[in-house]
């Protein structure tokens, strides 16, 4: 049996339809034209529209569907977008007085305007933008709860939360093409991995960031915080590190690589790290009697110290804790009048400090 063809077009026509559009039909809805549902839509043919399709009860679509216009979610409660193919849509616009639940992949071409109503999907049914489309007027009352795709070399703000905030991850703009996706995870980020760096003295307990990129780019990302003491953290070899980050204005910015998944957090640094590293001697020069001061490091990281001539040897040697260290040190007569270097080292970091000690007896 011969199908049925819908053609919509004109100049700025409107068209309202009250009951189930379209089964089994091709339709074509021109530019300038306007259709509205007002109920629930299901589409088993072949539906093309070039206008702007209004929709308040939800789309399920079992055929073709090439949607090149505009389509506005302007219904109430929850919308379902479902079916067996991935959609693309040129223009979506959120004005939902509630929420839309997305049931298979959709892919925007040109914009996202977001203005009322969250957006509700898992990994498995992403919503993307492509290369150079662009995202409007997200906010704590409309965004994406789950997961967004942007692909292409953008700098981009992912319009990410909970559903009741608004919590963006922003990236930089890659040196190629690049497909990043991004994820806001309401829950506590230990369930990724419970093991973090002994730098870190609170990591944030409610929420993370799911990261995936195509491919291995080295970016700067940024988020928001409420105070610009905390940092960035970044899982690392199963592991939560602080990641080195820029506070300003309440925006939290570090320099990383993105390299297929991985996630982010924030929290704060251990007091004793708020100050860069460093070694020093008092008094230097010294009659053989002196302190060492360490600051920046831990209480329970291990270190070694060692009191060395310009020949390289050895004097004084300890190996510890640096709680369990001591640091004052009367060296004997044999210590004679010269100079000589303090070597501290940072066993867990592989990291060294060299101190001049002068010794004037």
């Amino acid at each position: 049996m011969k199908k049925l063809s819908l053609i919509f077009a004109g100049c700025f026509a409107t068209v309202a339809v009250q009951a189930q559009l379209v089964s089994s039909a091709d339709v074509f809805v021109g530019s300038g034209v306007i259709v509205t549902v007002n109920t629930e839509m299901t589409n088993t043919g072949n539906f093309k529209s070039d206008g702007d399709l209004h929709l308040r009860k939800g789309l399920t679509n079992k055929g073709q569907m090439s949607l090149n216009g505009q389509v506005v979610m302007d219904g109430e409660g929850t919308q379902l977008i479902q079916g067996a193919q991935p959609i693309t849509a040129g223009t979506l616009v959120m004005s939902q007085m509630g929420k839309v639940v997305l049931r298979t992949p959709l892919l925007v071409q040109q914009r996202l305007t977001l203005g009322d109503g969250i957006i509700e999907n898992d990994e498995f049914n992403m919503l993307s933008l492509a290369d150079n489309a662009q995202v409007a007027g997200a906010s704590n009352r409309s965004h994406i709860k789950g997961y967004m795709r942007k692909l292409g070399d953008d700098a981009f703000s992912f319009p990410v939360g909970n559903g009741s905030r608004l919590q963006s991850f922003a990236v930089s703009k890659p040196n190629g093409y690049d497909e990043v996706q991004v994820g806001y995870i309401n829950q506590n980020p230990t369930r990724v991995s419970a093991k973090q760096a002994m730098e870190i003295a609170e990591l944030n307990t409610d929420s993370y960031w799911s990261v995936q990129s195509y491919n291995e780019t080295a970016r700067q990302v940024t988020v928001a915080s409420e105070t610009n003491e905390r940092q960035i953290v970044q899982l690392r070899n199963n592991e939560w590190q602080l990641t080195p980050t820029t506070a300003t204005d309440n925006t939290l910015s570090a320099e990383t690589v993105l390299r297929g998944a991985t996630y982010f957090t924030i929290g704060t640094q251990r007091a004793e790290l708020a100050e860069k590293p460093g070694v020093s001697i008092f008094p230097n020069p010294s009659n053989g009697s002196f302190e060492v001061r360490l600051k920046g490091f831990l209480p329970e990281e291990n270190v070694s110290f060692d009191v060395v001539d310009l020949n390289g040897k050895s004097f004084v040697k300890q190996e510890g804790q640096v709680n369990a260290l001591k640091t004052n040190y009367t060296l004997g007569n044999e210590i004679k009048t010269g100079s000589y270097i303090l070597r501290v080292n940072r066993l867990d970091k592989n990291q060294v400090f060299n101190q001049k000690l002068s010794i004037n007896r």
